[in-house]
């Protein structure tokens, strides 16, 4: 059985041209119904479907699921609610630096990735050293599984610079210049009502398990 039903597209364009309290008020138990409740459980079943390869994942769908409201304090936007559902399923808070997997839905398709995507200037020092370190070990992760074929290279925001002591290894190893280090992809949003949603994500979900292990690898690295 699909979580989702055709009116899934259908609110979603709605509120892109609705997007202020007056509509969501008036359709907050639509969206309940056919958005939030079962996002909830799809979030849910594929915890656990993930749990198979990843025994690391402990986290609930409360923790792993981002509200639809819109921090707008400090943006030029100043819509209040965001056009997409979305989780961040790692260890056992969205909020923490711990690479997971994240899941998007919104009326273009679906939006599948994880890594590690903000870092504190300690932890992409940890990565960094851990690439420069043992950077077999990335190129392993990254061609075993079909990660590549999959996902294609880690992505990420870039420094121009590189201090010390990266510096020196910027030009031979070019990822040491990232300060991101996540992966994305888009699929068709036909697999949204699909009752193999589930399958779908943790089967995609799997082939970035040896890169997620070795940027754990880096991030719980002790000096």
């Amino acid at each position: 059985m699909a979580y989702f039903s055709n009116d899934f597209k259908n609110f979603f364009e709605e509120l892109e041209k609705n997007n202020h309290k007056e509509w969501f008020d008036e359709n907050r138990k639509r969206y309940e119904k056919e958005i939030k409740n079962p996002f909830k459980s799809f979030v849910d079943d594929l915890i656990l479907a993930i749990q198979k390869f990843d025994p690391e994942i402990m986290i609930k769908p409360k923790d792993a699921i981002f509200r639809i409201n819109r921090d707008v304090r400090f943006s030029k936007n100043k819509q209040p609610y965001k056009n997409n559902v979305a989780a961040f399923i790692s260890r056992v808070s969205k909020k923490e630096q711990f690479p997971g997997y994240y899941v998007h839905l919104d009326k273009e398709g679906i939006w599948l990735g994880g890594g590690l995507y903000d870092l504190s200037t300690e932890n992409i020092y940890k990565v960094r050293q851990e690439i420069l370190y043992n950077e077999s070990g990335l190129e392993k992760a990254l061609s075993i599984n079909g990660f590549e074929k999959e996902f294609g290279a880690i992505q990420g925001k870039r420094n121009k610079i590189l201090k010390p002591p990266f510096k020196e290894f910027g030009e031979s190893i070019p990822i040491l210049f990232q300060k991101q280090f996540y992966f994305m992809k888009q699929y068709p949003n036909s697999k949204i009502n699909s009752d193999q949603l589930v399958e779908f994500c943790a089967e995609k979900f799997q082939k970035a398990y040896p890169v997620n292990q070795y940027l754990r690898l880096a991030i719980d690295h002790v000096e």
